[in-house]
């Protein structure tokens, strides 16, 4: 063997990197890798206790989806951006070593793809496993043409939603994604706005004072990423802040079709399934609109990835088939990212049902404004070290004033 191959092989079977929860679940959480679930599994451990309790039930539900909601946000985040796939120091093909550690896996619709899989494979032994029980489950039948296109054109904008967003958590950390997702109250009034000048939706009344906190809350998300950018370039990290810029067009991408799909449910009408149904149906039409993109559309590969496939351009799936070949241990991450994407939407749907869409709505601004902090105050929840003066001032000016105004809009 080689030291390189040396390296890769230590590299894979011993690096808690790859193997924080798998063997050693108490020091897996004490190992740089999982430090940041501590505070997730922390919120779902007292959620569930505190939910036993009925004069904090209710706060107990809020806690328990504050840690699920963190705990999917970190894990996707670790998957895409910070888990090692191929150690530096590997051979490229070109006889040359492997400069930096490739991280994740740069194949966002073909994993949004997967997970839509799994997750229907879960959703079916579900379905078997209480079949023949008390609690047996059915699901709501589709009646009507306009129902089966309701849930093909949701199932459509979901999958564009999710798939963006995990693209985008290659390239951006937890922090930007979060800030940039907060915009969504302006970027869905815009949606229904446009929709309405085509008599698809109602006109919503121009309220001045909620739309001056949207925008203030949008502007300082603005320059958030801004400062976030420029920090990582004065740094002289320039190939971190082209690849910064290319995940915050993503993520932005990914809002509009978050804020569409919100919009969409008053065009398209009730449809009235739960969480469960909405696995069963959309996972369908999700997965058949994804594979296309997934399989046929060559796009740029980024970074030292180039270099290590020996091609410019590759689809998600010829990059998902070398990422097999390549770390197993990856994608075994991977898939596991589509069975805890099951039980976060069972949570989620437990949460509204028992509360309010209004209380989740709010419960969700609270996570990501927490998680934001949380990022900014630990420094085991972060991915890279934060900029210095002044941009780290700006960030959090930035991140208080856009915290302060979607809150008071809330």
């Amino acid at each position: 063997m080689t030291e390189a191959q040396h390296a890769q092989t230590a590299h894979f079977d011993l690096d808690p990197q790859h193997s924080f929860m798998m063997w050693n679940p108490a020091g897996a959480l004490l190992s740089d890798a999982g430090k940041p679930f501590i505070i997730p599994i922390a919120g779902l451990i007292a959620g569930a206790v505190m939910m036993q309790v009925p004069k904090v039930a209710t706060t107990g539900k809020l806690v328990l989806y504050f840690g699920a909601q963190s705990f999917m946000n970190i894990y996707m985040g670790w998957v895409m951006r910070t888990s090692v796939t191929v150690p530096k120091g590997t051979e490229l093909p070109n006889g040359t070593l492997l400069e930096v550690d490739l991280t994740g896996c740069p194949a966002g619709f073909a994993l949004t793809a997967m997970q839509q899989v799994i997750s229907f494979v879960v959703f079916c032994i579900f379905f078997a496993s209480v079949y023949f029980t008390p609690y047996k489950y059915t699901p709501k039948k589709l009646e009507t043409w306009f129902e089966v296109f309701s849930v093909v054109v949701f199932g459509c904008v979901f999958a564009l939603n999710i798939a963006l967003n995990n693209f985008s958590l290659g390239y951006i950390s937890i922090a930007v994604n979060l800030i940039i997702r907060s915009c969504l109250p302006l970027s869905t009034f815009l949606s229904q706005q446009a929709l309405a000048l085509v008599k698809l939706y109602p006109f919503k009344p121009c309220r001045w004072k909620e739309i001056t906190l949207m925008v203030i809350g949008v502007v300082c998300a603005g320059v958030f990423t801004m400062a976030r950018l420029l920090g990582s370039e004065a740094s002289g990290d320039k190939s971190s802040g082209k690849n910064m810029l290319l995940g915050v067009f993503m993520c932005i991408l990914s809002l509009l079709c978050g804020s569409l799909n919100l919009a969409l449910a008053g065009v398209l009408g009730e449809t009235k399934l739960n969480v469960y149904d909405t696995v069963a149906y959309m996972a369908i039409p999700a997965t058949i609109f994804l594979l296309p993109i997934a399989y046929f559309y060559q796009k740029q590969v980024p970074g030292h990835w180039a270099e290590l496939f020996g091609q410019e351009t590759m689809s998600d799936w010829q990059i998902l088939k070398h990422v097999w070949e390549l770390n197993k241990g990856t994608m075994a991450w991977l898939f596991l990212s589509g069975v805890f994407s099951f039980i976060y939407n069972i949570i989620q749907f437990s949460i509204v049902h028992t509360l309010s869409p209004s209380a989740t709505a709010f419960g969700g601004n609270f996570n990501k404004a927490a998680l934001i902090f949380l990022t900014l105050l630990l420094p085991f929840l972060r991915v890279h070290e934060l900029p210095g003066s002044p941009y780290i001032q700006v960030i959090w000016g930035a991140v208080i004033v856009n915290i302060a105004a979607f809150s008071y809009y809330s």
